[in-house]
């Protein structure tokens, strides 16, 4: 892949074709992954609704599964950002971003947003990835 190249990997997620977006991206070395939401497995409703650090947990599962079909993981992710309802429960979601990265730990921003696209979504989390071809 020559470094004007992009490769793209899409979800089942409705809100791709509406917005017309992709799920993750890989531009050169780097991958984005999109804001990610707590989605349950069916893409269809809300994981955990109410408990902070499960849907964060869960983003970030999320986020490692996107960069699978890139050959990577999230020993190779360098920065997140999330996007929380309340930033009073920072903790929360800190813990689970903490627990899953333990000594790869990337640069990262918490933002408190007004709301997210489903009143029950807590987070959503976007990540950048360092991932040389080759």
């Amino acid at each position: 892949m020559s470094q004007t190249d992009f490769e793209r990997v899409y979800s089942r997620a409705p809100w791709e074709q509406q917005v017309g977006y992709c799920r993750a991206l890989r531009a050169g070395d780097m991958v984005f992954v999109t804001g990610t939401a707590p989605v349950d497995e069916d893409g269809g409703g809300v994981f955990a609704p109410g408990d902070a650090y499960a849907q964060a947990r869960r983003c970030l599962e999320l986020i490692e599964r996107a960069l699978r079909p890139f050959g990577t993981d999230r020993t190779r992710i360098v920065r997140t950002r999330m996007f929380v309802t309340d930033i009073a429960r920072w903790a929360e979601y800190g813990r689970a971003h903490a627990e899953f990265f333990g000594e790869h730990r990337p640069t990262t921003t918490m933002v408190e947003v007004r709301r997210l696209i489903d009143p029950a979504m807590l987070i959503e989390i976007e990540a950048d990835v360092f991932a040389p071809v080759g």
